[in-house]
């Protein structure tokens, strides 16, 4: 069993197989952007960054991004993409704790993007990681948080996911996903399947633990954080959050001014 860091440092080179990020971004971006219009928002902090996907396209869109990451390897691969597209976005290694460490309340948005906040184990580490991005937080701020439905989740307990391939330095690559479930954690698996040159497929299997997170429990949460004007979307399209179909579960909150 990884810890999350290992895991995404393991991950970190084929994340961008494991994601369409034209198509991603497309579909996402219309939403993000207005929901960060209308905080008026500028400088945004991109949590869990992994490889800067979100961030370079917020920097594009005429905000101002930072992303932060736990894993390492994944800020190397968000610089050196920002690099490679003459982009000027800041990266840090940091976990959720640290941010107020790494920065005083300066953000007018935090965005928790793709399901990183359920690697946060322990009850005791997601109050301090809410916590650390609420501080960060200027008044008035933005505070977004993007997760799986958990509790559709928890009621079907699906083991495998969708299969993801692209090309990776001229190889073939194929990552799947898939997950046990256990009495308060699921164990979230990705398999690596590489074909080599002369056509061997070599596969590592990674496993990290999940923490799910519950609607009912998240938003008793913001709110004990004293963020308000809690909403909830059951997409990064905006779509209304519906327990039972919606896959994800989308809160947006804000800090009083």
């Amino acid at each position: 069993m990884l810890t999350t860091e290992e895991f995404y440092d393991q991950l970190s080179q084929f994340y961008d197989v494991m994601n369409d990020w034209s198509a991603r971004l497309a579909y996402e971006g219309p939403f993000l952007r207005q929901l960060l219009e209308g905080h008026s928002a500028s400088s945004v902090l991109d949590a869990a960054c992994g490889t800067g996907q979100h961030a370079l396209a917020l920097k594009q869109w005429g905000f101002l991004p930072t992303g932060v990451d736990a894993s390492p390897r994944m800020i190397q691969r968000a610089q050196t993409e920002a690099y490679a597209s003459g982009l000027e976005v800041r990266f840090l290694v940091g976990r959720f704790q640290e941010l107020p460490s790494l920065f005083g309340p300066v953000f007018d948005a935090v965005l928790c993007l793709g399901n990183s906040l359920p690697h946060v184990e322990s009850i005791e580490d997601l109050d301090a990681s809410l916590s650390g991005m609420v501080q960060v937080l200027r008044p008035g701020g933005l505070l977004l948080l993007h997760n799986l439905n958990y509790d559709k989740r928890l009621s079907e307990k699906p083991r495998f996911f969708k299969l993801d391939s692209g090309l990776l330095d001229d190889r073939e690559i194929l990552v799947w996903r898939m997950a046990d479930y256990e009495e308060s954690t699921i164990i979230f698996h990705t398999a690596l399947f590489q074909r080599e040159h002369e056509g061997k497929w070599i596969v590592q299997v990674h496993s990290t633990p999940q923490r799910p997170l519950l609607r009912a429990d998240l938003v008793e949460r913001l709110h004990s954080f004293g963020l308000v004007n809690v909403r909830e979307y059951g997409s990064l399209k905006g779509e209304p959050f519906v327990v039972s179909s919606s896959g994800d579960l989308v809160l947006a909150a804000t800090k009083p001014a």
